[in-house]
């Protein structure tokens, strides 16, 4: 409303001045060396308007011109930014779908467009590591290191690519500085505590461990398992020593980490057996039993039975029905029970278990019953009647069954009798699984020798006294 007014009275205004001058217009004149001019007061104060619009029309042009190069620079900018953000965003949908060539190549137009900046860093690395080539990819990362705010991205590179490069103790290095940078990153502490125990660094590890556990990189259900495992590498160490108590102190730690770690209870029974502790291996190992059903516990607990000949036997069968007191719905229970009771040639009593630990699989809701129960019925209808014709068909559907359960590693799916803290094939720590594997994988290795390579030992410990 105000500009509004303004414009009214500046056109009255000029509307007066031009009136005014038409009625009176006046005369003026420049005598300037020689040189004499007459006008009118209106021609000449239109003249002068001219000049002031010319002289401002030059100083516009000049402005522009002068300001020419940098408006061009900064235009040519804006699209090489546009490029090089179009690129990058291309190059992380490759990086994102796997194609190795397609992110090497938005990564180099990036770079084009961009420079080495943090993103156009990334990106580059991340191509190169799909690309397999891994000096490019360790050049990027450390480029990475000389920003503050790419240096973090650049260590957690490094760590990747020392590990794939099987350099632990680099990894090892970048992972601590990682963690001292950024001590609440929980995977740089995770990081620190699995080359640590790689390292056998046990201090430097169960540090690492509890950091990871409070900053969220592992969770405290896994924490627990790893530092019983921990433990558990630490007791056989110092068993290989023969540093007797200190192995088993160690066990007994591992044991409080995680009650329900089977390998945890199975070491510290073993132990004790040796030492000839055989009643309290013997409650560790019906404890244990009790919370976790486990076939390496019930045939540990088996193994400590005494006696020779009859007495070993009937020791074995009541062994075997303390289990079935403590787990009375598990299927392995009513399985072991069902082994001694055909090593006591109690038939009716093993078929009776048998019957029962197919119920307790089938009602398991998978209706996969595993090879050994077919074995067991087998051997009961030879043993029981000399009936090998309904022991060949058992042992016919045992071929068709789902493998026995056994210790199969959850990174690389190697399958192997005992429990170990490192994966025997790939090297990871706290991978084994107890789980029945796919049947191509299975070993056939009899459940009897896995037990005698579990208890190195135990033999000899029961037969002393």
């Amino acid at each position: 409303m105000i500009r509004l007014l303004v414009l009214i009275v500046l056109v009255a205004l000029t509307a007066a001045a031009v009136g005014w001058f038409a009625t009176d217009p006046g005369r003026v004149v420049l005598d300037f060396r020689g040189w004499q001019i007459e006008t009118s007061v209106g021609v000449l104060v239109l003249a002068a308007a001219l000049s002031m619009l010319a002289v401002i029309i030059a100083w516009s042009v000049l402005g522009w011109l002068i300001a020419a190069p940098g408006r061009i620079g900064a235009w040519r900018r804006t699209r090489r930014r546009a490029r090089g953000l179009r690129a990058l965003a291309a190059g992380m949908v490759a990086v994102a779908a796997g194609d190795a060539k397609g992110a090497r190549k938005f990564a180099r137009r990036a770079g084009a467009a961009e420079g080495e900046t943090p993103l156009t860093l990334l990106l580059s690395a991340q191509a190169a590591q799909l690309e397999g080539d891994d000096r490019a990819a360790e050049k990027y990362f450390t480029a990475m290191l000389a920003r503050k705010e790419t240096e973090f991205l650049g260590l957690r590179g490094l760590v990747t690519q020392a590990t794939r490069s099987g350099d632990a103790a680099r990894a090892l290095v970048h992972a601590e500085r990682a963690a001292k940078l950024r001590p609440d990153a929980g995977w740089a502490h995770a990081a620190v505590f699995d080359l640590a125990v790689k390292a056998r660094a046990w201090k430097q590890a169960e540090d690492a461990l509890g950091q990871a556990i409070r900053r969220g990189g592992i969770g405290r259900d896994d924490g627990n398992r790893h530092r019983a495992a921990l433990f558990l590498m630490q007791s056989a160490e110092a068993e290989q020593r023969s540093f007797a108590v200190e192995a088993l102190r160690l066990a007994v730690r591992a044991r409080r980490a995680d009650a329900n770690f089977a390998p945890a209870a199975f070491h510290r029974a073993r132990l004790e057996a040796e030492q000839g502790n055989r009643r309290r291996a013997r409650r560790i190992l019906e404890r244990a039993f009790a919370d976790h059903p486990h076939t390496d516990l019930a045939v540990a607990l088996l193994a400590l039975a005494e006696g020779e000949g009859e007495d070993l036997v009937l020791d074995r069968l009541r062994l075997a029905a303390r289990l079935l007191d403590r787990a009375p719905e598990a299927a392995e229970a009513h399985l072991i029970a069902a082994e001694a009771a055909l090593d006591a040639r109690i038939w009716g009593k093993a078929k009776r278990h048998l019957d029962d630990a197919e119920t307790r699989f089938a009602a398991a809701g998978d209706g996969s019953r595993p090879a050994r129960l077919y074995r067991l019925r087998a051997r009961l209808a030879e043993d029981e009647g000399g009936d090998t014709r309904q022991a060949a068909q058992w042992l016919a559907q045992a071929a068709g069954a789902a493998p026995d359960p056994r210790w199969v590693c959850a990174a690389c799916g190697h399958g192997t009798p005992t429990w170990s803290g490192l994966c025997p094939d790939c090297g990871g720590f706290d991978t084994m699984e107890w789980r029945t594997p796919a049947p191509l994988a299975a070993l056939a290795a009899p459940r009897g020798a896995a037990v005698a390579a579990a208890l190195p030992g135990i033999s000899g410990a029961l037969t002393k006294d």
